[in-house]
């Protein structure tokens, strides 16, 4: 009963409260009790809070007086500080000691320029220690490399030789019959310059040796060599961009289509005198009844799709394309006048092409037959004509008129007729991208077709050919440098290109024996001539030292990678690899003068 009463009054209570509430005008809040509990731990975390706050003021406050320092005058101190705008101290500073600050600067200055000078002297030191060490690794992986692509051939000593005190043991020369041939007109070449005398033509003089050797191949090499470089020398010394100028580049292909027309001449020759009697020789000696008897070998069967007509019986546009292969423009112009009237429009565009110096017709007349080419001649059946059209007005690039040009030469040599200028401006736009540069028929015979599709290792004169006719020298004489037994004569071409200023060389003498610079105009690439010749006297450097001499003589305008003479570097290394110090140095007379044994005083 009495807990029941207990409930009875604590409900009146609460009824109480709910209608006092009710009456009230504040608004009512009602909670959970969730939320009754968080806002009690708020509280209670509120209240601990002040309560260590207070408690740590207080420990403070113990500790510093503790210690001697008075709380409240250090806080009214620290609230001016805060509160003041200037920066001028509260306390006065004390006197200075200016003499100890003077020595004690002038230490510090003493020993930071020691501290300075130690560091950069020990920067520099492992710099120099590191660019020596690299240079001996170069040099010694330039030894390396030059032994390997030696010749394999062994040395023998010959007991022979051996002799008194004053002649050393000698080994017997390495050198083949070629390589001596080449190596004397080497020495009289150098022996002309060192006397003070005028350079003599190197490429006639290797034609000699090439004579003497009695290898077509190689007659037929420096022949081509004396034809390419018969061309306006430049003494710029700037190499590419004297061989980049359209005077050049211009001289290089009139030379190179002169070299392929005589020799398509004297292959039309050798047919002919061949088969005298099915040629039927007759006539005036010249190119016209040349190409008559030539095709009474070659065509002796009329081919289909002929046009416009005989001339002595056979095809005219054959005959003319013949007598242009040849390089005989006013023999074909004989041809033209001797058919129809069906080529009377024809006959002034050979005329304006033969009067032209550098065999090119007008913008207006290539224009022109352009047109007729578009027009009748390229829907027409008669290879001859196709070909005769685009090579006069420089069209139709893409095709390779495989019915008329047989071989890799007549290829060429079409391309090369068909060659135009960078720096000529066209008249259309049609005519700009109808056209082909030397810089893209290099670039299309080196990196697009390359040594696979020539065969090069099968045909390397044919390959070589291809890359020297196009003035790609430099690839050309690399390739050549490849094959052990066509080296001997690629340095020697490389020899007579050097002296010329023809020769592209590397800014670094490290650098790969070809090699391409990011700054030039592709494909053009530079051969590393200082390598060629290291590489080649290798083989017979010990034996012949007196002829490695020779060959490292070209290297005097030419130094290394810390600047020094190339060729002097070279002759030291030798004497020392040798122990012919005399021989190559020389020997210091009483009277002071200098006495050499060689032949080729080097000193001079």
């Amino acid at each position: 009963m009495e807990r029941d009463s207990g409930f009875s009054e604590l409900m009146q209570q609460a009824e109480q409260l709910t209608a006092d509430m009710d009456g009230n005008e504040l608004p009512r809040v009602e909670r959970n009790l969730r939320q009754i509990l968080d806002a009690g731990q708020q509280l209670w975390s509120r209240t601990t809070q002040v309560v260590s706050r207070d408690t740590s003021d207080v420990k403070a406050s113990i500790l510093l007086g503790s210690k001697g320092y008075d709380l409240p005058k250090v806080t009214q101190k620290l609230e001016k500080l805060s509160a003041t705008k200037t920066f001028e101290p509260i306390e006065p500073i004390r006197i200075t000691d200016i003499e100890g600050f003077l020595k004690n600067e002038r230490e510090n200055a003493i020993l930071s320029v020691i501290e300075e000078s130690k560091k950069s002297t020990s920067e520099r030191a492992d710099k120099l220690f590191w660019n020596n060490l690299e240079y001996e690794w170069e040099d010694e992986k330039q030894r390396i490399l030059n032994a390997l692509s030696g010749s394999t051939q062994e040395i023998i000593l010959d007991t022979s030789t051996i002799m008194s005190e004053n002649i050393n043991m000698r080994i017997r020369t390495s050198m083949s019959a070629s390589e001596m041939a080449y190596a004397k007109q080497v020495y009289l070449y150098n022996e002309q310059i060192v006397q003070g005398g005028l350079k003599f033509n190197l490429a006639e003089k290797f034609y000699a040796v090439a004579k003497e050797l009695d290898e077509k191949s190689i007659l037929d090499l420096w022949e081509m060599v004396k034809i390419m470089t018969d061309i306006p020398l430049s003494t710029d010394k700037d190499i590419l961009a004297s061989r980049c100028s359209g005077l050049i580049q211009t001289a290089f292909v009139n030379q190179a289509r002169k070299y392929l027309e005589k020799k398509y001449r004297q292959y039309i020759e050798v047919i002919v005198y061949g088969n005298l009697q099915q040629a039927n020789i007759g006539g005036v000696p010249g190119t016209y009844y040349l190409i008559r008897s030539f095709l009474n070998i070659k065509l002796s069967i009329m081919p289909p799709g002929l046009e416009d007509g005989l001339v002595e019986g056979h095809p005219v546009w054959a005959m003319i394309y013949y007598c242009i292969r040849c390089g005989d423009i006013e023999a074909a112009e004989k041809v033209a006048m001797s058919a129809s009237s069906v080529l009377a429009e024809f006959v002034p565009y050979l005329k304006e092409y033969n009067q032209s110096e550098d065999h090119r017709l007008s913008p207006a007349s290539e224009s022109q037959l352009r047109l007729m080419y578009r027009r009748s001649v390229y829907t027409g059946t008669d290879p001859f004509k196709k070909a005769v059209y685009c090579i006069l007005a420089c069209c139709n690039m893409n095709e390779d008129h495989s019915e008329v040009a047989e071989k890799t030469d007549d290829y060429l040599w079409l391309k090369l007729c068909q060659l135009r200028s960078e720096e000529i401006g066209e008249s259309s736009i049609q005519m700009q991208l109808d056209r082909i540069t030397l810089s893209q028929l290099q670039s299309l015979l080196l990196e697009d077709h390359g040594e696979t599709h020539f065969n090069a290792y099968e045909q390397p004169f044919l390959y070589f050919e291809v890359l020297f006719l196009t003035a790609q020298f430099e690839a050309a004489i690399e390739f050549l440098s490849r094959i052990e037994h066509l080296r001997c004569h690629a340095v020697h071409l490389a020899i007579t290109l050097y002296e010329m200023n023809l020769l592209a060389l590397p800014t670094n003498i490290h650098a790969p024996l070809l090699s391409q610079n990011k700054a030039d105009k592709p494909p053009m690439r530079r051969l590393n001539f200082a390598r060629l010749i290291m590489m080649y006297t290798k083989k017979f450097e010990i034996t012949d030292p007196r002829e490695a001499i020779q060959y490292f003589y070209f290297l005097r305008n030419i130094r290394g990678i810390k600047e020094e003479n190339l060729f002097i570097s070279c002759v030291s290394e030798l004497a020392q690899e040798t122990n012919e110090f005399e021989m190559l140095l020389g020997k210091m007379e009483p009277d002071g003068c200098r006495k050499v044994r060689s032949k080729f005083n080097i000193f001079k």
